[in-house]
């Protein structure tokens, strides 16, 4: 009844004196609005910022939904995302954005700000083809839970063009990062959605993968097939824009402190190495070792 209640007054926000005359009812309309706005909302990681000119920003939580406002009746309704912007606003909105719906951090999303990645399961890792859940096969070497010991890269894409934008990123911390590369990960997500499709393209899609990756990074590389948990999953994430490739930078606990989206700059790069450098202060003073080391 209740969620009766604010489905009706979300949908006719600007009738309320009309349809909703009721003191009573005009009462509880912001509080109702208010509670399930919040609820809704907790899905969505903290620090995670969406381009300004993109349409993820009018995307409602939950991903699906945004509202649609009638200039004649001045109310609000919800309506799914493609309804209002068309079937091909990815396209549009890559435009507009220059392949980045979401900017990347300018400053570490602070630890005590900082949330865990969100959970995924049904995932698939390469080199075994073992069933994993998500973050736990990232944090599966960090047996002492020190949010220092390490951090990953996660690159998730869904498209060929997002992965091809995502090696500016991952290639520049795999150098960096060089032999120290069993605690500074990258790992590497491809999704594919659609239960069906993803049913008939599974086997052609894994050994397409393998053939295009070296052996050594087939543990690192991940697939997940069909749409069961995946609304949410982006929605977490604000990867709303399926057409790009994003990145998520997570501490040794799984937290992301920082994420980016389609091609990065090189002041992008030397953010994501300066902040990788602040979660493993020790990892870095290794690296500079064991680079002493070498020069002897």
């Amino acid at each position: 009844m209740i969620a009766f209640v604010y489905q009706a007054t979300v949908i006719s926000r600007g009738a309320v004196g009309k349809s909703f005359g009721s003191p009573v009812v005009r009462c509880i309309i912001p509080y109702l609005h208010r509670h399930f706005s919040a609820n809704e909302s907790n899905n969505r990681l903290w620090g995670i910022k969406v381009n300004p000119e993109s349409i993820g920003n009018s995307i409602l939580p939950g991903g699906e939904y945004c509202l649609k406002h009638d200039p004649r009746t001045h109310a609000d309704r919800r309506v799914r995302v493609e309804h209002n912007y068309g079937y091909f606003w990815m396209v549009s909105d890559l435009a507009k954005t220059k392949n980045k719906p979401i900017v990347s951090n300018k400053t570490i999303i602070p630890e005590t700000e900082a949330e865990s990645f969100p959970t995924l399961i049904n995932c698939q890792e390469m080199k075994n083809d073992e069933d994993i859940v998500l973050p736990d096969y990232f944090l599966r070497d960090n047996r002492a839970n020190d949010p220092s010991a390490q951090c990953t890269l996660v690159a998730i894409s869904y498209k060929d063009h997002g992965q091809k934008l995502l090696k500016s990123w991952t290639e520049p911390f795999e150098q960096f990062y060089g032999s120290s590369q069993n605690r500074a990960k990258v790992m590497s997500l491809f999704i594919t959605e659609g239960d069906f499709t993803a049913f008939l393209l599974a086997s052609m899609q894994k050994r397409t993968i393998r053939s295009k990756t070296d052996p050594k990074l087939l543990s690192r590389t991940l697939v997940r097939f069909g749409s069961s948990g995946l609304l949410e999953f982006n929605d977490a994430l604000r990867m709303h824009n399926m057409l790009t490739g994003y990145v998520y930078l997570l501490d040794g606990l799984g937290r992301v402190r920082f994420a980016g989206s389609g091609e990065a700059s090189e002041k992008e790069v030397q953010n994501l190495i300066k902040f990788a450098k602040t979660i493993t202060p020790k990892l870095c003073e290794e690296k500079i070792s064991d680079n002493r080391n070498d020069t002897k």
